[in-house]
This record gives C-alpha cells, structure tokens and sequence, in this order.
C-alpha cells in the first residue's frame, strides 16, 4: 500500500492493531493508535475497542478503560461491543458496582440479557468475591429467560456455583442436561461433581439409602468412573484427593478413595500418602493404620505409602512402630527414602534407641543412599548421647567424643563422600 502511495483509512489501521495484539506486539499496536488518533481518523467503535482489547490482554485495565472512555467524550455511540469491552475491564478490576452498572445498560442495549460470555463474566466475579446471594439470583435470571443458551464455559461456570453451595440435586439436573444436548462434559466439571459429592456425603448417603440404590450405581461413582474413562481423569482424581487432605478435609478425600476401591480401582500413591500423612499430623493414627491395611490388602504398597506411615507412626510418638516398618519394608527390597530415615532417626533419638540409629544408618551407607547434612548432625548427636550412656555418667573426654562416631563413619566413608 505504501509503495502504491495508498493512504490506509481507519478501517486498515484497525485491522492493523487487531493483527498486532494477537501476535502480543503491544507497542506497535499503541503506536498505530496513536497514528489514527493523530490523523484525526478515529471515528468507528470497533478501533476503540480493538485498542481497549489490546491494553487488557496486556493485563493494563486502566488504559482500557481510558481508551473507552475517551471514545465516549469523542460522541461515538456505543453498541454491545463497547458494552462488553468494558465490562471485561470492570470485571477484571474487581469493581461490582460498575460491572452491574455496565451489565445492565448491555442488557437495555440488547433488550434482553448480554450473551453467555459476558454473563459468564458477571457470574465468575460473583464467585470469585464470594459473592453467592448476586450468583445465585443470577443463575435464576438465566435459567428464566426464554431462548437463552448456556455455552460450555457458561455450563461450567454454573456447575461450579451448583458444587460450591452444595446444590446436589440442581447440579445433577445441569449434568442431565448437558449430556441430552450432548455437550462435551470435561474433567474439570466432573472432579467439581465429585468434590461437591464428598463435601455433601450425609446427604448423598441418605438419599441413596432411601432410593435403596447400590453404592455402585451412585451419582459419585457414576461420576468417578466417567473421570476414569477420560484421559488423565485418574490423575486429576488422585490430586483432587491430596488437595483435600492438604485442606483438612481427610473426611471428604477418605470418601472419594473408598468409592475409587468400590470401582476396583486405586489413586496414586502419593493421594493415598498425603492422606495418611495427614492423619498422622492430626494425631489420627487408628485412621491412618486403617488407610495403610486397606490399601495394603488391596494393592501392594508402594515406598510413598510405606514412607507415609511411617511418618504418621512418629508424629504420634509410635517410634518403635515406625522403625520395625522401616526396617521391613528395607528388607522387602523397597527403596530407603533419605527423608523418612531423617524424620525416624530424629524420633528414635528422642526416645533413646541408638542401637536402632545405627541399624538404619548403616543400611543407608549400606545401599548407598544419599543423606542431607541435617540427617549426619542428627546421627552425630545420636552416637554422642549413646557415648554418655555407656560410660555410666562419667563424662568422656574430648578424644572420645570426636572419636567415636568418626570411627563407626570411617569405615563408610565413600558413601559420605
């Protein structure tokens, strides 16, 4: 164009700016802004907002609404478009009130209620302040209006406020209706169904008794084992349970881990090692042995879940427990993991078994496993109490301090190393 002395119109030049802020050139679609705005071009809506789009890909909201706001002072009448620009920007700034304000002048422009993406922007602000009473009057209004069409992202958006209020049956009804207009139903809404299951579980329960369903045909494990067709839907089943026992609520993860063993199936070790670990934090250790057994009768026991009882046998003072596991499962052939040596070194020094310190810190060296600096100044201290003990109060000398456990560490001095 330039060599053929064609002078580009506004209409160029915004396509020009929509061609920059896609390929993320934020300062060459600022500069051809300012070119239209300098020629005294800027005239049509559309450039407008295709700058404000710009600015708020670019995370920098107030130059949006900056740009929208200059379009109003210039007269150019604003359409949806406009209308909807602005509400990202609001929305993205957390402002409710002039989100609202927005929302409602995009629906007196349309006559009727925005499109499904800019109510999923309202709604998801709703959620996010934790604004439910607004969401839920919200969801009503869309579900009352005639012809009006949840999207996919809508859907989800929806079912996510269903789960977090723990609206059961409306989330079942969404579930059914999703899959007869055979949308695409994706992991994340079924973990949100599971999840939103586990948290209602007295609830689920008692109706499922009343109805005399079998826990095999229930709506959680209907749901689990849609997830476990899905690729990757084990995985988010085995994080959703770690997240929850992380959060402390090992009542829900223990629910969704017993429907998964119903099903035939297993988490991931680490779910079923981050819940025992939990239980051993929260002084639980029936809970956890429980945990231990069932998944050990099962399915065999990986390291994770071995390491993980462990830990719970220590955290509630269960030393000895702990060390005979340890030693077990060393015995099995199963992998000593340097932090559970750590943990149960420092238990079994507290409670003066230093015979059993040197037990496991000789199969260390042994297989050659590798030891932090922290685990060494445990086993040092460890042999240097022991050294008081059997000298019978009498306080040993220096040499024999330093001595002694540099002569049982010499011998294993290249696995130190």
């Amino acid at each position: 164009m330039e060599s053929s002395k064609v002078i580009p119109d506004e209409v160029i030049y915004g396509i020009l700016i929509r061609i920059y802020g896609k390929l993320g050139l934020y300062e060459e679609a600022r500069q051809t802004f300012g070119e239209i705005e300098k020629a005294g071009l800027l005239n049509d809506e559309q450039t407008y907002v295709a700058m404000a789009q710009v600015h708020l890909n670019a995370g920098d909201c107030d130059r949006a609404l900056e740009v929208l706001e200059s379009m109003k002072t210039r007269g150019v009448k604003p359409s949806r478009f406009s209308y909807s620009a602005l509400l990202r920007c609001h929305v993205a700034k957390e402002d409710v009130v002039a989100a609202e304000d927005t929302f409602r002048a995009l629906s007196q422009s349309q006559h009727g209620l925005p499109d499904a993406f800019c109510c999923n922007d309202m709604l998801r602000l709703y959620m996010r302040l934790g604004r439910l009473d607004k969401a839920r009057a919200l969801v009503s209004v869309l579900l009352r209006e005639d012809g009006f069409q949840l999207d996919e992202n809508l859907s989800t958006t929806v079912m996510e406020f269903y789960c977090k209020s723990g609206m059961v049956e409306d989330a079942e009804k969404l579930l059914e209706d999703i899959q007869r207009n055979r949308k695409p139903v994706k992991v994340p809404t079924l973990l949100l169904l599971v999840e939103m299951y586990a948290r209602n579980r007295p609830s689920v329960v008692l109706e499922e008794r009343s109805s005399s369903r079998a826990l095999g045909s229930s709506a959680a494990s209907v749901a689990l084992n849609s997830l476990l067709d899905m690729p990757g839907g084990l995985s988010s089943v085995s994080l959703l349970i770690s997240r929850l026992a992380r959060e402390g609520s090992t009542d829900e993860a223990r629910f969704i881990y017993d429907q998964l063993t119903e099903l035939g199936t297993k988490p991931d070790d680490s779910a079923v090692a981050t819940l025992i670990v939990q239980y051993g934090q929260a002084k639980q250790l029936e809970r956890a042995q429980e945990l231990f057994d069932s998944a050990s009768a099962s399915f065999p026991d990986g390291a994770l879940v071995c390491n993980a009882m462990v830990d719970a046998f220590c955290k509630c003072g269960r030393a000895e427990d702990a060390y005979h596991l340890f030693m077990e499962m060393a015995d099995q052939g199963s992998y000593r993991n340097a932090v559970t040596a750590s943990i149960l070194v420092t238990h079994l020094t507290k409670h003066g078994k230093f015979q059993e310190v040197e037990n496991i810190m000789h199969g260390c060296f042994r297989d050659e496993v590798q030891l932090d600096t922290a685990l060494y100044n445990t086993f040092i201290k460890s042999m240097l109490e022991s050294v008081s003990k059997q000298v019978n109060c009498i306080r040993p000398s220096a040499y024999t301090i330093a001595w002694y456990p540099l002569a049982f560490l010499s011998p294993c001095r290249r696995s130190i190393q």
